[in-house]
Parts: C-alpha cells; structure tokens; sequence
C-alpha cells in the first residue's frame, strides 16, 4: 500500500516535468527570448540546466542501486543503469541529428539540434526521477 501511495506521488510530481519538456526547448526559448539571436544563449543554459538535472538524477538511481546490490548481494542494476545511459547518450545524438538534418541546413538548425538535446535531456531526468527514492522515503527508512 505505501508503495502504491509513493508511486502516485511520484507520478504525480513528474507528470508537470514531462508536461514542460513536452512544451518543448525552443517554443519556451522563442517566448523567452525578446530576438531571434538570443535564441541559442537560452537553449545553451536550458541544456545545462537540463544536463545537471539529469546528472543529479542519475547520480541518485545509481547511489540506491549500488545500495540495493549491497542489501540483496545480488548485482547487475548499476550496470544496467550504466549500459541504459550509455544508450540513452547514443539515442541522444543519433535522434537530435536526424532533427538537425530535417532542417536541410536551413535557418534554425542548429537550434533544432539543442531543444531536442533539451528535450530529451529533460525527459530521461523525469524517468530517472521515478526511479529514485525521495527525500521523505529515505528518511523513513533511516
């Protein structure tokens, strides 16, 4: 039961994150931004916002993985999770540069490129995020 309680929270406070990412990088960019030029400054910091986001995340799943290998004495999840990032990096580029190439070279282009990165980046964070415990799980533990 009180893991049901804590997979609807945890839903619950992805789902805005999924909704932002959905509304996609470069739509929030080109609202932000009051010129075309300031564009790519804006996706620059989404990306390291998005990118240390995700680092974080990661940097969680991994830290409880490692801990439930070490209380079950049963490995192979870190890996997993290292071989899913690996993947995760590879689609990352591979997708962004087919959205890169769908501009044919034309204007944008390379703003294209990074609101996928964004995009995408913001996504694995929010499915990282359903993997790690929370805070207050944690606490409880302890």
């Amino acid at each position: 039961m009180r893991l049901g309680v804590a997979l609807c929270a945890a839903v619950g406070a992805v789902l805005p994150l999924i909704a932002q990412a959905a509304a996609g990088a470069l739509q929030e960019c080109y609202q932000r931004a009051p010129t075309r030029l300031e564009v790519t400054p804006c996706l620059d910091g989404a990306k390291k916002a998005a990118t240390d986001s995700m680092l974080d995340e990661f940097l969680a799943v991994s830290q409880s993985l490692g801990e439930l290998e070490r209380v079950t004495g049963r490995g192979g999840k870190v890996a997993a999770l290292k071989q899913s990032q690996r993947d995760f990096e590879r689609y990352l580029q591979s997708h962004c540069q087919v959205v890169l190439r769908s501009y044919d070279s034309g204007t944008g282009a390379g703003q294209a490129q990074l609101a996928c990165e964004v995009d995408l980046l913001r996504q694995r964070a929010a499915l990282l995020k359903l993997l790690a415990p929370t805070q207050n799980e944690a606490k409880t533990k302890e």
